[in-house]
């Protein structure tokens, strides 16, 4: 059930950042051609890149965040026993859990509360939008930390989990 609800998420995920990255793109060739074609520059398209991309990057980093396709160091962790490896992953997902729920859904809300009255320049939306996807890359990335704590199972199959292994010449 967890893992169809975990699926589930990832498939809204993809489709809300793929399709903002396509519009994304779509803005930029708008910016381009009104520039140096049009010679008269579009006022919202820069803004709007800005704060798309600042979307697709936190939702994108707690999708990444669920398939551990984040950039993790393991020098040290692959060199303990079978066991102490466990227990230390283990710590490390209770830190980004608590790092999750503190600093980006506790602090995000209230970054979010705090700029709801300023509006952006060019769009007039207020800020508190922008600074929203914070929060809600948090809910998500405390979701996926607490069902693979829960579960022993994180969103990446068997087979795509890397590690680099240094040789000891």
């Amino acid at each position: 059930m967890i893992e169809k609800v975990n699926n589930t998420i990832g498939k809204i995920i993809m489709f809300v950042s793929t399709s903002m990255f396509g519009l994304m793109v779509l803005v930029a060739v708008w910016q381009v051609v009104s520039r140096y074609a049009l010679n008269a520059p579009s006022t919202f398209s820069e803004e709007f890149l800005r704060y798309s991309l600042i979307w697709v990057t936190m939702i994108g980093g707690a999708y990444a965040f669920h398939l551990k396709k984040h950039i993790a160091i393991e020098m040290v962790v692959i060199r303990l026993h079978a066991r102490s490896q466990r227990v230390v992953r283990f710590l490390a997902q209770l830190f980004l859990l608590a790092f999750a729920l503190v600093v980006m859904v506790y602090g995000g809300i209230q970054l979010v509360s705090l700029t709801m009255t300023q509006q952006t320049v060019s769009l007039g939306i207020p800020m508190g939008y922008i600074y929203l996807s914070l929060p809600i890359s948090g809910v998500l990335i405390t979701w996926f930390s607490l069902t693979e704590l829960f579960t022993r199972k994180n969103g990446a199959p068997q087979e795509q989990n890397e590690t680099i292994q240094l040789k000891n010449d």
